[in-house]
């Protein structure tokens, strides 16, 4: 479907559709599948896009659409001023029969989340008193029986508890629960009773709880939390007309969905709704255009584009729109303002972090070879679910969570082996930069445990213990991912020179000689405390046979007998040099020492 273009002065970047519309901003005009939504004839539609693709904007825009003037009911001048010249205005029996015609709850749960169980539901009684507060103009209803109006003072005083309240009485505890479970439906039972109409229910975000919940140790408390809402809002409450939420992990993962009936979803394979969420590359340039950087399209693309969606590729609107608007910004250039990552997810980090801590040959290579940018083939996991994702998880499970958080996207020009498979890479650049981010931090000073590991391979070197040298590599590579080249040869490179330049120092320094036309590269260390030096000549192996592995090794030493290192650390004045032959293959190494001098 081709959405209009509606243009502006200012980019924007906001969830609300109320606030991008009536501030004249650009605007990429989605409302003509309103139409194919509400006319579906789906009771529950659950829409799973990855993050920061619209899905709150989506929703607000319908919300903004069929909620009824609840003072003044059939009154549909806002919506008509608000929609006037989009699409969805040419419907005229969809508008008839849904602008403005219904009440709508909704209630976003992208901040709720916390250290532990009770501050996350601290931060749920404060989203529930917000959608609570849209609707106490209910207790001066006539129309409202007394028992309703003392249970909404009730829900009211609950949702304004305190996290001492909480954790000092378990009573206060269960009443949050039970308002957490009932408050949708409770509303929505109310506003019946008041209009004589079903509601829209919206849940935006519904499983970003789940996810901080399985990072600090409480999923099993939250899940039945978010169980307790849905199920109540959406399975069999006789006061909805629609229901519609939003997340980036399946709801079946989640052992949500159990009970909704005529449910359906909108996932990443659905070409019905592909391009309802995030920018086509005809959207993207068209808001280019607008501000006079039509020639920025190559550069957008690279950075924020990539997402496969059913065959359709799109790019993410929070970070294009954001780009625009720094690039648009007093002081910049838009011709030359240089891309960047505006994604800072903490739950991807972590995701992406316990990944990379994965001690697996295989899966650690699989994840290279996507950071080099290729695509690999994985079995989707049918049930991922957060507490699911393990530094044991594998990667097919873990890829498949990042598939829905946007981490990665299928690749439509590969096929995989297994049909029921798939070919997945990482989309773009500032995805990319998420992943080396992580890496940054993994594998530097900034990791305690990396940097132990880095001291013990260094001071096993200077020790002259080959077997420790051995197994401290062979445990490192398990893990080690490089951003710095796409070799093998530069992939050890950068492996041991990255490694030992975290603990290099005043007393220890290292230099690296890159390989020099006989295939091998050299890396030296000398200690100036005890006139020690270190010669490491390396190479990969053709294959991980033990007798190749051997030949290697030696024909390493054999060029450090020749080589111009030996020489320099005998002018230095070493008392004492080591040598090491390295042969790599995979993420697998054999070490060999000759006699030191």
């Amino acid at each position: 479907m081709t959405a209009q273009f509606t243009s502006g002065s200012q980019p924007a970047n906001t969830g609300s559709f109320e606030e991008l519309v009536t501030s004249g901003r650009p605007f990429v005009d989605k409302t003509a599948f309103l139409s194919q939504l509400l006319l579906s004839g789906r009771a529950v539609t659950f829409f799973q896009r990855p993050r920061n693709f619209g899905r709150t904007m989506s929703m607000d825009m319908l919300a903004s659409f069929v909620e009824m003037s609840y003072q003044d009911p059939g009154d549909t001048s806002r919506q008509e001023k608000l929609f006037q010249g989009l699409d969805v205005l040419e419907d005229q029996e969809l508008c008839n029969d849904f602008m403005g015609r219904y009440p709508v709850v909704s209630i976003a749960l992208s901040e709720v989340g916390g250290t532990d169980f009770v501050k996350a539901m601290v931060a749920m009684l404060q989203q529930i008193r917000k959608c609570l507060g849209k609707y106490a103009f209910l207790l001066d209803s006539q129309k409202q029986p007394k028992h309703l109006k003392k249970s909404f003072q009730q829900a009211l005083k609950i949702s304004a508890s305190s996290e001492a309240s909480l954790r000092n009485r378990r009573s206060n505890m269960d009443n949050a629960v039970a308002l957490a479970r009932d408050c949708l439906s409770f509303i929505s039972e109310l506003l019946t009773s008041e209009f004589g109409q079903k509601s829209m229910i919206i849940v935006d975000d519904y499983d970003v709880p789940l996810q901080q919940a399985a990072a600090h140790g409480y999923y099993d408390y939250m899940l039945m939390v978010v169980i307790g809402m849905m199920g109540s809002a959406m399975k069999g409450n006789l006061n909805q007309k629609r229901g519609f939420f939003t997340g980036c992990i399946n709801i079946a993962h989640q052992s949500i969905y159990t009970g909704f009936n005529n449910y359906s979803t909108s996932d990443i394979n659905d070409p019905q709704f592909a391009d309802f969420m995030g920018f086509t590359r005809e959207e993207t340039a068209k808001l280019l255009r607008e501000y006079g950087m039509e020639e920025r399209l190559p550069d957008v693309i690279e950075w924020y584009g990539g997402y496969n969606i059913a065959g359709t590729e799109l790019l993410c609107p929070a970070s294009v729109m954001r780009f625009i608007a720094d690039a648009q910004a007093p002081g910049s250039s838009p011709a030359t303002f240089p891309p960047r990552c505006y994604r800072d997810i903490p739950s991807d980090r972590e995701i992406i972090e316990t990944c990379m801590r994965r001690r697996n040959d295989s899966d650690s290579a699989r994840l290279q070879s996507l950071i080099n940018g290729d695509s690999e083939e994985i079995d989707p996991s049918q049930f991922t679910t957060y507490p699911l994702i393990t530094t044991r998880t594998d990667l097919g499970t873990t890829a498949t969570l990042l598939l829905g958080t946007g981490c990665f996207t299928q690749d439509p020009e590969k096929e995989p082996q297994d049909s029921y498979n798939l070919m997945i890479r990482i989309p773009n650049r500032e995805i990319h930069c998420c992943f080396k981010s992580v890496a940054d931090q993994l594998f530097s000073t900034q990791n305690p445990a990396w940097l132990e590991q880095a001291g013990r391979l260094r001071d096993s070197l200077f020790d002259g213990t080959t077997e420790e040298v051995e197994d401290v590599i062979n445990s490192m590579l398990t893990t080690y991912i490089t951003f710095s080249s796409t070799s093998h040869e530069s992939y050890y490179q950068s492996f041991l020179t990255g490694v030992l330049d975290l603990v290099s120092s005043e007393d220890v320094t290292v230099s690296s000689i890159p390989e020099s036309g006989n295939g091998y590269s050299a890396i030296t260390l000398q200690r100036k405390s005890d006139l020690k030096g270190v010669i490491i000549e390396y190479k990969e192996s053709e294959d991980d046979r033990f007798i190749t592995m051997d030949n290697v090794c030696d024909k390493a030493l054999e060029q450090i007998q020749a080589s111009s290192q030996n020489f320099q650390l005998k002018q230095d004045k070493c008392r004492e040099i080591l040598k090491y032959g390295i042969a790599f293959t995979g993420r697998l190494c054999k070490v060999r020492k000759a006699d030191s001098e």
